[in-house]
């Protein structure tokens, strides 16, 4: 029997084009070849702008690196969604229409950070859970960013329909690869993260944990603070 090659996929992270951003092309494809990316999702906040763009300066430099388009949208209660393969920015701040616009465009939907307290889409319970259900969807069991006790708690959605995946969370190159997911490669890379949403392929997450009395990651603060002010 053939053993079917891996691919090892960043499926969220942040550039430039993030209000709490900071990874320029360069060191987004610095750091991606050193940790041994094959494909990557840029999921920059409410907007698709830099993800375009950065598929573009991959195209021209003819970079072996797989962008993905992608976009973490702000819902109107503040709790997140990222959309994959998406040709057009997210409008709409309603779970379902937004679901509705990912998918009309061939995307898929992902649930970042689920029980995160400030914007996790199931903070307040899984009474949203079934607009989900039943399609291709992933919740991030495992974010680099979240407490242990946030990542614990996403375990318990492994007994739904939705399919787990991890993600670094990265907005600086040091946080590129703290999680990758290792994917059957299944002839093209929309094909074969639609198989994992699907739960019909095999998934390796490889992440670092945090300690069991970690709170959130709190990172670069004085970074976030000027930003700002210093238009980077």
């Amino acid at each position: 029997m053939s053993i079917r090659p891996t691919l090892n996929v960043e499926l969220h992270c942040h550039t430039v084009y993030s209000m709490d951003g900071l990874m320029s092309f360069e060191a987004l494809l610095r750091t991606a070849r050193a940790v041994g990316l094959d494909a990557l999702a840029i999921t920059d906040h409410d907007t698709l702008e830099g993800a375009i763009e950065f598929q573009r300066l991959a195209r021209t430099r003819d970079v072996p690196l797989q962008i993905i388009a992608g976009e973490e949208k702000t819902l109107a209660d503040g709790s997140h969604l990222i959309g994959l393969f998406l040709r057009r920015p997210i409008e709409s701040g309603k779970l379902q229409e937004a679901i509705g616009e990912i998918e009309d465009q061939g995307g898929f939907c992902l649930i970042p950070h689920p029980f995160r307290p400030r914007d996790g889409l199931f903070r307040d319970g899984l009474d949203r859970l079934p607009l989900l259900e039943n399609r291709p969807a992933g919740f991030e069991i495992f974010n680099a960013k979240c407490s242990f006790a946030e990542n614990r708690k996403a375990a318990e959605l492994l007994a739904t329909k939705l399919a787990p995946f991890g993600g670094s969370d990265a907005h600086y190159e040091s946080d590129l690869g703290e999680c990758v997911n290792a994917i059957a490669w299944e002839g093209d890379l929309r094909t074969s993260i639609q198989r994992l949403l699907e739960r019909r392929a095999p998934l390796q997450i490889l992440g670092k944990p945090q300690r069991e009395q970690d709170g959130e990651r709190t990172y670069a603060p004085l970074y976030y603070r000027v930003k700002k002010y210093l238009e980077l």
